[in-house]
């Protein structure tokens, strides 16, 4: 009993990743890495409307980002300020950053 119940919920995992990568593709972000991915789950989930400034501090800590190593969370983050999904708060280069969707 207890095999075929990790076996159900085994496959409804599986349908959830589907939609998820799904979805990914339907909003454009299938073209990026997972750390970019979980870098934009984070600043959505915590910005608290559009216009609003997350901390990278918040971000980093994050559950999506709590797992990432500094270099590879950095390196995502760079790879997001460059293909313009992020920008930097006004008068600043780091901290603070807007998602531009």
């Amino acid at each position: 009993m207890e095999s075929s119940m990790k076996r159900e919920n085994l496959k409804k995992l599986a349908q959830l990743k589907a939609v998820i990568l799904g979805m990914e593709k339907d909003f454009g972000l299938d073209d990026l890495t997972e750390q970019e991915r979980r870098i934009l789950s984070a600043m959505s989930e915590i910005g608290t409307g559009d216009d609003s400034l997350v901390s990278s501090k918040a971000v980093r800590n994050s559950l999506y980002c709590a797992d990432l190593s500094a270099p590879t969370y950095h390196r995502a983050l760079k790879a997001l300020l460059d293909k313009q999904y992020l920008k930097p708060a006004e008068g600043r280069k780091t901290g603070l950053y807007r998602l531009c969707l």
